[in-house]
């Protein structure tokens, strides 16, 4: 059977984006393809504070908690091989599943797995600028939702690169590390999207960081 690096594996609130609020276990996968310089995990991606876990085993500890909403994050969760196995154990336990993804990568089985299974998928791709912004235009169709983090480096045109989708999927505004001067760069990137652009964002900064948990 195979094995999966796994990080952590922990109940707490989804603190970010459009599912805010909501319990959520997290399962916390091993490596990342981008290097961003604000990353808040870089733990996830150091090569050994893992530990190699089945899917039983996962499935296992997922269900020492109530919550009903999975949400797989990294790192980057979609290089992680094998992943869509246990993305489709995770569904057939009758889980919802939220996917955390920069986007920038997507193999054959995981479109696959989408093709099965998206109704219990929910997909927040976050746009980082290590990789200019970049998403895997396969993966898009699959997308519900998109999450930029607005750091000194986001420009408004970064953001409308992908505009035509928005009208249609959330756009989430979150600012870096909860910083006062980028929650006041996202409220002004709002307006601007609004007035000139008629596109509406909603700022999220991320909550459970106020909350002072997990």
């Amino acid at each position: 059977m195979e094995k999966f690096n796994i990080v952590e594996i922990f109940s707490s609130i989804e603190g970010e984006g459009s599912l805010v609020g909501y319990p959520v276990t997290f399962i916390r996968l091993e490596g990342c393809n981008l290097r961003c310089e604000w990353c808040d995990t870089p733990y996830s991606y150091d090569g050994k504070t893992f530990s190699r876990l089945t899917s039983d085993e996962i499935i296992s500890e997922l269900k020492r908690y109530p919550n009903r909403k999975v949400c797989l994050t990294g790192g980057e969760p979609l290089i992680c091989e094998n992943v869509d196995k246990l993305i489709t154990e995770i569904i057939k336990e009758g889980y919802s599943l939220i996917i955390e993804t920069n986007g920038t990568v997507l193999t054959e089985k995981v479109k696959n797995v989408l093709r099965e299974f998206g109704e219990s998928i929910y997909i927040v791709v976050s746009p980082k600028p290590d990789s200019f912004y970049f998403i895997n235009k396969e993966l898009i169709p699959s997308v519900d939702e998109f999450k930029f983090i607005v750091d000194e480096t986001l420009r408004i045109e970064d953001i409308l690169i992908y505009q035509r989708y928005y009208s249609e999927k959330p756009l989430i505004l979150q600012p870096e590390s909860n910083r006062k001067d980028m929650i006041d760069k996202a409220l002004k990137l709002q307006r601007e999207l609004l007035e000139k652009h008629s596109i509406e964002a909603r700022v999220i900064p991320q909550v459970h960081k106020y909350m002072g948990i997990m």
